[in-house]
């Protein structure tokens, strides 16, 4: 199964829709951080982007992000999980934003994979018997990261960036 991992939207639609253009996937995750900064103003960004998740609606797996939690997702014709585990290619991965639970300050039960965005940073790090992966922000790279998404398949994690997101800049094997 091939998971499309995007975070840290912060109303981008254009990277958005290049990435969902760009790949082909199972399931699309969005690991919070829908659009900017605790309400949605309903200007032409947004309104696409929700038009376009909607597409996806029944692959579609949202995490709320720490700019979400005031918008009332059922509202717009979306469900967003604050934290959840689920089985994928053999592994159970818990998805979460990351400004509540993160690498060091862990839920009493994850999976082993734990995916969280937050940071605008991507990242996958291999630490004894788990793996923690970020995307990173297609909306607002942060550190000198440029823009990017994460891809996982069977039997790897990728990190995609650049623009327009071309090139891998780190991939796992698992």
């Amino acid at each position: 199964m091939k998971l499309l991992m995007v975070s840290d939207i912060h109303g981008d639609f254009k990277s958005l829709e290049k990435v969902l253009k760009n790949e082909s996937f199972d399931r699309l995750i969005i690991l919070g951080d829908l659009f900017s900064y605790g309400k949605i103003i309903l200007d032409l960004n947004n309104n696409e982007i929700i038009k376009l998740l909607k597409k996806y609606k029944d692959k579609l797996i949202l995490i709320r992000g720490n700019c979400d939690y005031f918008i009332d997702y059922e509202k717009i014709g979306l469900y967003a999980n604050d934290i959840i585990t689920i089985r994928a290619n053999n592994h159970d991965i818990t998805l979460t934003h990351g400004n509540r639970y993160y690498r060091g300050f862990m839920p009493d039960f994850h999976g082993d994979i734990f995916a969280s965005g937050h940071t605008h940073i991507p990242s996958i790090i291999k630490e004894r018997d788990m793996i923690y992966i970020n995307p990173g922000s297609i909306g607002l790279p942060r550190s000198g990261s440029q823009k990017s998404y994460l891809v996982f398949d069977d039997n790897y994690i990728e990190i995609k960036t650049g623009n327009p997101f071309r090139y891998t800049k780190k991939e796992e094997k698992i």
